[in-house]
């Protein structure tokens, strides 16, 4: 026996040496082609691709099988994989890694050109909470993206497209104030934002001699895309930017300057990653927040859903990376978007054998002769004896034929009988007390007000009694239609909303779910539930006993607060639950179902110890270099951590042998949010706040353990590897 755990030992740390050689390595390549979240997710979307990954688009309809690996990207700057493991069913949970793809850094303006003291600088604004200071003296390069315009085949007409693009030398640089002209630099280095961090491009002579050049032909790029000629061009002209910048990024694209229509770009430092350290125990290098948890969330997805890991999966497992979390995750691409949930959604619906079949029947031909109503209910509660309001034993069936046969025949009302209590005998409405948690800190959590707790509620008890499917709309339009553009394609719509001056977070608001809801019921009016037949076949035995979705989420945008279209506050994450979930079974209370088997590890860097400053963490939490990832709490919900989650987590890394850190800030110190708390509140998902321990956060240069990221990786694998099988031991809500 003891021979056997000898073995056993040596065969798991030969295990971990292999990992160790190529999950490192690998992180610093993936850091050093990353200068932007444009760039993180491109890396990220050759390695799913080599990993079988198949790639679908958010404007098609998604047919996809058990078994099968998935990912999709949102303005290229946030990436959701997720894969499906074989014995998943619609309405199974969704084990969820969330990051974020962007860091602190400095963006060009949109007019950046600035000309002063004989220099030529460049306008930049600050992205996220950057220690700025640290980018004084450092050797600086553009990176991003542009948007150019190019010729079809000689045809005349034009098409547009984006392309990434990185200058790899240094060609800016922001210089100090010398010591000599203001001595009181070192007690208090103060500087201006706006006026001070402004990097030095070229001096005008020099600039001016290059212009010339480029007059006589002298500077022409290497290579052009023909687009369309003189003023007729959108162009991101030099009356904006300056030339000398515009045709670098011209020279590295291959294009003429003229065809650059716009660009995304932001300042970088040029000095690559590398493992260092006396005894080469860390990683030193920039964007570590977050792009360390990002890459090891992919990494882990990836190792998760090889051929054997999902056999027994009942789930979907999956990584969402969102974007703009530094600037507090409200856009598009942010966690704060309806991303998530709508993914989760459209899988979830893929998965439904009895709404398939029922599509399937319901052809154009199929319906000619039929003089009865083709029905597929689908009742909840039926392990518990259907006697609920929505079970077989409820009225729901009932109503519902009882509505369908009222919508053809008005005249002859059926009588419902009643079995309500007298104390209701004339109440037309629902009676309901709501007990919210979390009012104290903010709301902003899984079991808040600010959850979907209460819509989702009122949403269940509606479609309780009124399941029907949506009315077959008329063609027949209206007259002031009859002249529409033909080539119109989409739905054009003004939305005005209320409470703006007060923050529009109100059932009226821009904050309010109006705008995707009418959305969706718009799009519901014109395609219903016209999902496609899933082939279940050719799955890879990796899924075969998954019941769930693996998923991964890199959302941009963090650090500036996630409210943006790529962000964790936008809709991206509960988009993809609920496509996913649509794409098995086109049933709303599916979805509600899955996010309650959930669960989501929110993945965002940790603050390590200071040794020269250990005044600032409290004394018994203080997460130490190679001491594994560390849970974060926090009472106001800055964390979305709970006790539940947290256990989830530790019960994991003691399976696996692994080392965890707990952390709580001193009560009178902020705490920066991560986009934990958005995709909880946003989504109601059971949600814990992770991350590896780090030192110089926001730096331009950040540092960390190899050991940890190590132990991100294999905690990562196993809870993606785990959670099924402990989720379903775990009894709480009953």
């Amino acid at each position: 026996m003891i021979m056997g755990q000898v073995l056993k030992g040596i065969a798991v740390a030969i295990g971990q040496s292999l990992a160790h050689g190529v999950v490192v390595p690998g992180l610093i390549e993936f850091l050093n082609a990353s200068p932007t979240a444009f760039h993180a997710v491109d890396e990220a979307k050759k390695r799913l691709v080599a990993a079988g990954y198949e790639q679908v688009l958010e404007r098609e309809d998604w047919i996809l099988e058990v078994g099968k690996k998935y990912f999709f990207t949102w303005n290229y700057s946030s990436i959701i994989a997720f894969a499906i493991g074989k014995k998943y069913v619609a309405g199974n949970g969704f084990h969820i890694i969330g990051a974020h793809t962007d860091s602190p850094c400095l963006k060009l303006k949109p007019v950046s050109k600035v000309t002063k003291g004989g220099y030529l600088e460049v306008g930049v604004q600050t992205h996220g909470g950057g220690l700025w200071r640290t980018w004084f003296d450092r050797d600086l390069t553009v990176a991003g993206r542009v948007i150019i315009r190019e010729a079809k085949n000689g045809s005349g007409s034009v098409s547009y497209s984006h392309r990434l693009v990185r200058i790899k030398e240094p060609i800016m640089r922001i210089p100090t104030l010398a010591i000599h002209l203001d001595r009181g630099y070192n007690d208090e280095f103060m500087f201006n934002t706006e006026n001070h961090l402004l990097p030095v491009l070229a001096t005008s002579i020099k600039a001016e001699i290059n212009k010339n050049g480029a007059a006589d032909g002298s500077g022409n790029s290497s290579g052009q895309t023909n687009g369309k000629n003189g003023n007729e061009r959108t162009t991101t002209n030099s009356s904006k930017h300056h030339s000398l910048l515009l045709q670098l990024l011209a020279n590295q694209i291959g294009c003429e300057p003229d065809d650059i229509c716009d660009f995304e770009l932001q300042a970088c430092d040029t000095q690559p990653s590398i493992i260092a350290g006396a005894r080469k125990e860390f990683i030193f290098s920039g964007q570590l927040d977050n792009l360390c948890m990002s890459f090891c969330s992919l990494m882990a997805l990836i190792a998760s859903s090889s051929e054997s890991s999902l056999e027994d999966e009942t789930g979907v497992r999956m990584v969402a990376l969102f974007d703009h979390e530094e600037a507090g995750s409200n856009s598009a691409q942010g966690a704060g978007s309806p991303l998530l949930i709508n993914d989760m959604s459209r899988i979830t619906n893929s998965f439904d054998p009895a709404s398939k079949a029922l599509i399937a029947s319901s052809s154009e031909s199929s319906l000619e002769d039929e003089t009865g109503v083709r029905m597929v209910a689908l009742f909840d509660h039926e392990e518990a004896g259907s006697n609920s309001a929505q079970g077989a034993g409820s009225p729901l069936l009932i109503n519902d034929m009882s509505r369908i046969t009222n919508s053809f025949d008005p005249a002859s009302k059926a009588l419902i009988a009643s079995s309500s209590e007298s104390s209701l005998e004339d109440e037309t409405g629902v009676r309901m007390v709501a007990l919210f948690d979390h009012e104290e800190a903010g709301s902003n959590s899984a079991q808040g007000a600010g959850s979907p707790l209460l819509i989702n509620d009122m949403s269940r008890i509606t479609n309780s009694f009124d399941p029907a499917s949506k009315a077959l709309i008329a063609s027949s339009s209206e007259s002031s239609l009859e002249d529409e553009d033909e080539d119109e394609t989409g739905v054009g719509m003004v939305a005005l909303f209320d409470h703006e001056e007060a923050g529009s977070n109100s059932a009226q608001g821009a904050g309010s779910p109006l705008l995707i809801n009418a959305m969706s019921r718009i799009t519901n009016s014109f395609d219903p539930a016209s999902k496609a037949l899933i082939d279940s076949t050719s799955s890879e035995s990796s899924l075969e006993d998954e019941t769930g979705v693996r998923l991964v989420a890199l959302f941009d945008h963090e650090e500036v607060g996630s409210n943006s279209a790529q962000g964790a506050g936008s809709p991206v994450m509960l988009d993809s639950l609920s496509r996913i979930t649509d794409s098995f079974g086109p049933d709303s209370k599916l979805l509600e179902k899955a996010i309650q088997r959930s669960f989501l590890v929110s993945a965002d860097m940790a603050h390590a110890l200071h040794p020269n400053y250990m005044d600032k963490h409290e004394d018994n939490h203080q997460p130490k270099m190679h001491g594994g990832l560390v849970i974060k709490h926090n009472a106001n919900q800055r964390y979305a951590t709970n006790a539940v989650t947290s256990f989830i987590f530790k019960e994991i890394a003691a399976k696996h042998n692994l080392p965890v850190q707990e952390f709580v800030v001193r009560n009178y110190m902020p705490c920066g949010p991560t986009i934990g708390p958005i995709l909880a509140s946003g989504v109601g998902i059971r949600t814990v706040d992770v991350g590896a321990p780090q030192l110089s956060m926001h730096s331009i240069r950040e540092m960390c353990a190899i050991d940890d990221v190590m132990h991100s990786y294999e905690h990562f694998k196993a809870y993606f590897q785990e959670f099924s099988h402990l989720d379903a031991k775990m009894t709480v809500d009953v």
